[in-house]
């Protein structure tokens, strides 16, 4: 049999067709094992109630905010002279926004507030940013009894004054009678209504202050330093120095109760001492001296009294 001929004759096989087979449902009965993941709540912001102690930072913060008012002035002035320029700047001068109302004076003792102020060019119209404070105060110091002044201001009206005055130690005798400071300096002719019991300088001439005012200062210093060793001393306690008088040689005197005691040149503290003990003998006797000598500097223990004529 021809081969050919009998592969044809061979039946094929059936091919095997799969039929897809339907999922089986789940039973209704049967559990359900899926997990369902729980949702984020939604919540709000929670509202605390305020205690004390946000009260207490809120009226810190409310301090805080009161006292950065004046930088706030300031701050808002800087910026409208940025934006207004020249026509700004005007406005900040002369606006009764920042009038000087409050208006302070420290240290004024001898010098009247009115007058303080009166040199300063300062008043309650007066715009504090238009005061210039380091002229103001070079103009306080030109009065008699101001020796140093200071002034500041701060927005929106606050000027403060704060003078220190000088202290009358003595009175030259320079023609008229002068108030003298500490340093020498002569800085008021005296009035009735300036101390009256002070000691007085006298035999410095008012040409010398005018014609070499440090030396006759110098001069004027020499004698409170005297001054100065009377008060140290034992002397001092009991004496009341009237004046000290000053020679052409520069030599010095005291008029001490009435008497003069010629003291010559420095230094005095022995002298001074050397004249405790005559004032007491001259008082254990009850005489009283019209001149007293301890000027001699070859025989310092050598003292001469000459007695006041009765």
């Amino acid at each position: 049999m021809n081969p050919d001929a009998a592969t044809a004759a061979r039946p094929r096989a059936n091919r095997s067709i799969r039929a897809e087979t339907p999922s089986t449902p789940p039973a209704a009965d049967a559990p359900d094992t899926s997990v369902e993941r729980p949702s984020a709540p939604v919540t709000g912001p929670r509202r605390k109630a305020r205690g004390p102690g946000v009260r207490a930072r809120l009226s810190v913060v409310a301090a805080k905010a009161r006292a950065a008012l004046p930088v706030l002035y300031a701050a808002a002035a800087l910026a409208l002279m940025g934006v207004a320029g020249r026509e700004g700047q005007r406005w900040l001068v002369t606006t009764d926004h920042f009038a000087a109302r409050d208006v302070v004076v420290h240290g004024a003792r001898r010098t009247e507030q009115s007058e303080i102020l009166r040199a300063a060019h300062i008043d309650d119209t007066r715009n504090v940013l238009s005061i210039d404070c380091e002229a103001a105060a070079r103009s306080i110091e030109q009065l008699p009894w101001v020796q140093r002044a200071r002034v500041s201001r701060r927005l929106p009206g606050h000027v403060e004054v704060t003078v220190e005055e000088r202290t009358a130690v003595a009175l030259v005798a320079a023609g008229p009678l002068y108030l003298a400071g500490g340093d020498g300096t002569l800085f008021k002719r005296a009035t009735p209504s300036d101390p009256e019991d002070l000691p007085v300088i006298t035999g410095i001439a008012r040409e010398a202050f005018e014609h070499d005012a440090p030396s006759a200062r110098e001069a004027v210093r020499d004698a409170l330093a005297l001054l100065s060793d009377v008060e140290a001393s034992a002397v001092g306690a009991p004496l009341r120095v009237d004046e000290v008088h000053r020679e052409a040689t520069g030599d010095l005197s005291l008029v001490v109760d009435g008497a003069q005691v010629w003291l010559g040149r420095g230094p005095y503290r022995a002298k001074l001492t050397r004249l405790r003990v005559v004032l007491r003998e001259l008082d254990r006797r009850a005489l009283h001296a019209g001149e007293i000598h301890l000027e001699s500097d070859r025989h310092p223990e050598r003292v001469t009294v000459r007695l006041a004529s009765r």
